[in-house]
């Protein structure tokens, strides 16, 4: 098994991604504009998300020495093959949710991934405001022994990007399909686990993330602009596509 150290550092995440689904770099979508900004002015309710959101736990507190604990195991148990996976989702992208549904989104959907992305964007203004008002060092950043297998940030801790996004993703989605919302939250889980796996979050930063994840998107599907978005001829084009793969052909989201 070829280690991260070695020739995958040569290729850039999104086409290690590409390569992982199968799909060629050249597939890639250029942005639809029509749907780009389908948010709008969208501006999220930020109150009741910081309280969706809590609070790291405090330095010393037996919540914190569990979320150091659980990071030296994972260090000593993880494998060449989980540190590549972790890879995977280093870029958020919709993309990483093809496997779900059994489709490529990048060639199929294009429409849905660019709108996708647009209400993201409201998610993460206030999942960003939260990280600098909590401020909390990384976990390498605080014990010399945490080694990470993905790039050091230097963005605070609390709650994690990647699994506010990937869940607010996964829940958006399931949304539009219901019918595969176990697939999608699945994936959106796992990407958010990847990064207690790599040691560049807490145990508690991911769960955070998860907690705020759930909660903005339940605004998001709230709002006359999903509504909006929801309703388009060309997106509702797309998700007949998606639902018409047959659920006997989806494949297998794990090993």
């Amino acid at each position: 098994m070829t280690t991260l150290a070695g020739p995958l550092l040569r290729f850039s995440p999104p086409l290690l991604l590409l390569a992982a689904l199968g799909l060629p770099p050249g597939l890639r979508a250029e942005p639809i504009r029509s749907l780009d900004r389908a948010a709008g002015s969208l501006r999220l309710n930020a109150a009741p998300l910081i309280q969706s959101t809590g609070l790291p736990p405090r330095p010393g507190s037996v919540e914190a020495s569990n979320d150091r604990s659980i990071l030296l195991w994972l260090q000593s148990a993880r494998t060449p093959e989980m540190e590549t996976n972790s890879w995977l989702t280093l870029e958020r992208d919709p993309i990483f949710f093809s496997r779900a549904l059994g489709i490529d989104m990048v060639k199929l959907t294009p429409r849905l991934s660019a709108g996708l992305r647009s209400f993201l964007e409201t998610v993460d203004q206030v999942m960003g405001g939260i990280k600098r008002s909590t401020n909390r060092p990384r976990p390498y950043q605080q014990y010399a022994e945490i080694r990470p297998c993905l790039p050091r940030e230097d963005s605070a801790s609390f709650p994690s990007g990647h699994s506010t996004w990937y869940r607010a993703a996964s829940e958006l989605l399931a949304d539009l399909l219901p019918e595969r919302r176990q697939r999608l939250l699945a994936v959106g889980f796992h990407a958010g686990v990847s990064r207690v796996m790599c040691g560049v979050h807490f145990p508690s930063d991911v769960e955070a993330g998860q907690r705020l994840g759930v909660a903005a998107a339940a605004q998001v599907i709230a709002s006359p602009e999903w509504r909006t978005f929801r309703d388009n001829p060309e997106i509702q084009k797309e998700l007949q596509r998606l639902r018409a793969v047959p659920e006997a052909s989806l494949p297998l989201l794990v090993r």
